[in-house]
């Protein structure tokens, strides 16, 4: 069961990434506005993506009845937007991680908060149909094995 959380705590308890940065529920809940658009973004990259890896995979049948030309350009077209939008996703992870936010791999649209739960380290979840940060699940476990927070630690000021 989970009693208290912790913005801060020992040092010597903390993982790599909760060192950094940790969050209460209602620290990481106002941190949604800035989270959901950066995700947004990266939704729509991600997407891009998928398409033009499409796009680029539909084009190997016409290789030979393409002029070699047009067919390379094409291809070299696609590959180069493709990398464009990667380095972008990248970028938007990049951001994630400097508010010490980390999205779900695969890209699934969720983010956990690094925070510390009765002196261990925990990550709090969410996802876009949540309303605000009420899930958490312990660190380095999948996110099927989230749990919903208690309405008292919901309730607790951020420090």
């Amino acid at each position: 069961m989970v009693h208290a959380i912790h913005p801060t705590d020992d040092s010597q308890h903390r993982t790599r990434s909760a060192s950094r940065h940790c969050f209460t529920p209602n620290g990481a809940t106002a941190m949604l506005p800035l989270v959901g658009r950066i995700l947004a973004d990266a939704a729509k990259l991600s997407q891009s993506i998928e398409n033009q890896r499409l796009q680029l995979n539909g084009l190997y049948p016409f290789r030979e009845t393409i002029p070699r030309n047009f067919y390379d350009d094409e291809l070299h077209d696609i590959r180069r937007t493709i990398e464009a939008s990667e380095s972008r996703l990248k970028a938007c992870h990049d951001e994630l991680a400097m508010l010490g936010v980390v999205a779900h791999v695969p890209f699934d649209g969720s983010v956990d908060f690094p925070a510390i739960v009765n002196r261990q380290p925990v990550m709090l979840c969410w996802n876009p149909n949540d309303a605000s940060v009420g899930y958490w699940h312990e660190a380095g476990a999948a996110v099927t094995h989230r749990h919903r927070l208690p309405v008292e630690l919901k309730s607790k000021p951020s420090n």
